[in-house]
Order: C-alpha cells, then structure tokens, then sequence
C-alpha cells in the first residue's frame, strides 16, 4: 500500500487545526478544572489547567436541588417540541420558496431576509408577545422560535441543490401533492440538514434563558437554563452577604458542565450529518 506523503502546507494545516481545535477545547476543560477545585485551590490559583484538587459539592448542591429534575424534564418536552415544530414550519416554508413556478418567491424570499437585518426591536416583540397571550404560557417556549431565518435559508438552499428534481416529478405522477412531496419523499432524503437544523434549534432552546426570565414569573414552568441561572445568582448573592463560603465562580463552572451534558452527549449521533447539511446548505445552484 503506497503510504501519503505530506508536504510543507499539510503539515501547517494540520498544526492550525490542532491549535484551533485547543482553542475550542480549552474553555470545557477549564470550566470543569474548576467545577472540581475546592475553594483553597481556587484562591491560590484562579486559572490553573491541572486539577489540584477534587471535591463534587457543588454537583452535589446542583443535583440534590428540588427543581432540578422538573426543570430538566421541561427542557427535554420544550427542546424536542421546538425541534419539531421548526424542522415543520421551516421546511414547508423552505420548500414552497425553493421552487421557480411560485410567483413572487424571490420577493418574499427577499422580504424575509430583510428581517435579519431590520427588525422592531426587542420592545415591539415583547408587546407582541404578551397581545397574543403567551405570557405565563408552555407555548411561549416553541411559537416565537418556530422558525428562523438562517434556518430557512439552509434548507431552502438545500432543497435546490441537493434534493434531484427527478424525483419530486416522479412523486408528482404517482398523484403526491406537495405536502405528501414534502413529507414522504423530500424530507427523508434530506436528512443532514435536517440534523444540522435541529441541532442549532436544540442548542438553542436548551441553553435559552431569556424567554423565561422575560415572560415566566411561574416557577412551576422554569426550564433548566433559568434554574440553573437563580441558583448561580443566589450563590453570588449569598457570598456577597457572607453567608456560604462557596466561591459563585466554582458553583458556576458546575453548573455549566451540568447544562452541556445532555448537548455533548447527542452531538456525536449527528455529527455526521452536520459538515454535509452546512456545506450543501450554504450553497446554491
């Protein structure tokens, strides 16, 4: 077998890769350094890399809160109800927007990129948002994120240059109308951007804390992005008034790690799709 051989410029890419996936790596494994430091390693050495100590207080603390659990199921029913309800509404509007004979697609594909760029304003969408009703509402999680518009124009690009044509005709003379089309041919031959999409949109309605603190005062509704948040506040508050000796900084970095396993764990199921789904996404024909 005739072995590779690498050049000058392979080995600098390699070398730039090596770095930048240290740079990527690098934020983790100092959070988790220090979500296991005690607080006398701590305070000698705020940034050390190398564990010195190991305690799981803080871990401890986070898993034994009673609100854990009931936020983290809420965050899996919210996230895989988001996920749905965006991969839905993005491509039926992806696809309907993907296709010639629809007249004026590129005015109203236009018309909604204009929206990344100008907007109301986070006032007028919270007005919005609370005329509809969704204020104290399990809905406010999935309807304002029901669809996006870089995840519309990942799909849209998508289906035009990497769903075949033959094939959606084929479906056409079977007697398939364009929701059938859609659903039962499209989709199914478009899974990596379809994994891509819901991975942004998981990430996304997993680590989101805003829309709660904005429109949840009920705490029977709090995800697990917002509890985690209250207990960090608290555990700076309480150090800030001397009562509790545990650093807000350790307690933090735990509870970040908490918040990342469930995203960690995933990843690898859809890594495979993702390159794919962003490179044929991004382009267009």
């Amino acid at each position: 077998m005739k072995l590779q051989r690498f050049n000058v410029f392979d080995i600098f890419i390699y070398i730039l890769l090596g770095v930048l996936a240290l740079t990527c790596f690098f934020p983790f494994w100092y959070q988790f350094v220090i979500s296991i430091s005690t607080q006398a390693a701590f305070y000698e050495d705020p940034y050390h890399i190398i564990p010195r100590s190991f305690t799981l207080d803080n871990y401890v603390q986070i898993i034994t809160n009673s609100k854990i659990y009931t936020s983290f199921l809420l965050s899996v029913l919210f996230t895989i109800s988001a996920v749905l309800i965006n991969i839905i509404m993005t491509s039926m509007a992806a696809y309907a927007l993907s296709k010639d004979y629809l007249r004026g697609a590129n005015f109203i594909f236009a018309a909604i990129i204009f929206t990344m760029f100008f907007s109301g304003g986070l006032i007028p969408w919270y007005i919005l948002v609370l005329k509809i009703g969704l204020r104290n509402n399990p809905l406010v999680y999935v309807i304002p994120s029901a669809i996006s518009t870089f995840n519309l124009i990942l799909m849209r690009n998508y289906f035009s240059s990497a769903v075949p044509a033959g094939i959606i005709d084929s479906a056409r003379i079977d007697g398939c109308n364009d929701f059938q089309t859609l659903f039962k041919i499209v989709l199914p031959v478009s899974k990596p951007i379809v994994a891509t999409i819901a991975l942004f949109v998981a990430v996304s309605q997993w680590n989101d804390w805003f829309i709660p603190m904005l429109y949840i005062s009920d705490p029977k509704m709090y995800t697990l992005a917002i509890v985690i948040r209250e207990m960090v506040v608290s555990a700076d508050m309480s150090m800030s008034r001397g009562l509790q000796e545990r650093t807000p900084v350790i307690f933090q970095a735990a509870a970040v790690m908490v918040s990342i396993i469930p995203v960690i764990l995933i990843y690898p199921f859809i890594q495979k799709y993702f390159v794919q789904g962003i490179m044929l996404g991004s382009l267009k024909e």
